[in-house]
């Protein structure tokens, strides 16, 4: 059996799961905020609490940062900084009794976890874009993930759009749900409580002006980089995961403004085709636990 954890900003997911990936039960704390010695004592807790109950034969992470997974280093910008620049495989697999650690990208384990058990298992050639309070992403090419040159293929969310805005260039992360919630929430007169993209998504449904304007940007600009992709890597597939994957709605108006974008358009005659990821919050345990068993003869090279 083996002990999965998929680490982000604000929780820790984690479970125990067979080699088929049949989860015996999965669970969450908040993810620690202070430094390794706290996520330490948390991750170790964890860990012999689940030692006591099944076999463990092996211990499986999903992390956020650029994740270098055969030194077993985060070296990137993340959420979690104090894990970042440490042997930090090492670290774990002492904390762990020796058994063996795996870790990789938090998108790129999404990925897995779709292609293993999800929409990308019939698919050789995936594109993803997992949506968060930031864009993330990974590419599946021959049915093997490609991380680039420096782990960072797939960060999709620095792709530069709309230009400069008070000295700093405007990236796709600037406009995904979250962060078209916190515009309204700075803009909306009078002030209210503040919304997140869900409830954005519900207030522009409602005939929320300012709500319809910041959903339709939001569009907008999912549609110019998923035609960007499209064009980048001509995949058989634009999955897109994260909170938004749950929503048939929004994935389907993100299609739609594609297809209105390029009717006419030269560009049209190659068109994304777009679906939403399935595994929901399980991607990232599915896909740590994927590249756990599997590691290397899933990368290229």
């Amino acid at each position: 059996m083996k002990l999965v954890f998929d680490v982000g900003g604000t929780a820790v997911k984690y479970g125990v799961a067979d080699e088929e990936g049949n989860y015996s039960f999965t669970d969450s704390v908040p993810t620690p905020q202070s430094d390794v010695e706290e996520f330490l004592q948390v991750a170790g807790s964890i860990f012999e609490k689940a030692a006591r109950e099944y076999a463990l034969d092996g211990v499986a992470f999903s992390f956020p940062g650029e994740v270098h997974s055969r030194e077993g280093v985060i070296k990137g910008i993340s959420a979690v900084e104090y894990l970042h620049e440490i042997p930090l495989k090492t670290i774990l697999e002492e904390r762990f009794g020796g058994l063996p650690v795996t870790m990789a990208n938090d998108a790129n384990c999404a990925a897995m976890g779709e292609l293993w058990k999800g929409v990308a298992k019939e698919y050789q050639n995936v594109v993803f874009v997992i949506c968060g309070t930031g864009i993330g992403g990974a590419v599946i090419e021959r049915g093997k993930l490609d991380k680039g040159v420096t782990m960072n293929r797939g960060e999709f969310g620095n792709f530069p759009m709309g230009g400069f805005k008070d000295g700093a260039l405007l990236s796709w992360s600037d406009y995904t749900l979250e962060k078209q919630a916190r515009k309204y929430n700075i803009r909306k007169e009078p002030a209210e409580a503040p919304i997140d993209g869900i409830r954005l998504d519900q207030l522009a449904l409602e005939g929320d002006l300012l709500a319809e304007e910041l959903m339709e940007e939001f569009c907008y600009w999912m549609a110019v980089g998923c035609i960007t992709l499209e064009f980048a890597f001509d995949p058989e597939l634009i999955a897109i995961g994260g909170g938004i994957s749950g929503n048939p709605g929004i994935i389907d108006r993100i299609q739609k403004t594609v297809v209105s974008m390029l009717k006419g358009q030269h560009q049209g005659y190659l068109m994304p085709r777009i679906t939403a990821c399935t595994n929901g919050s399980r991607a990232n345990l599915y896909g740590a636990l994927y590249y756990h068993l599997y590691g290397e003869k899933i990368e290229i090279e």
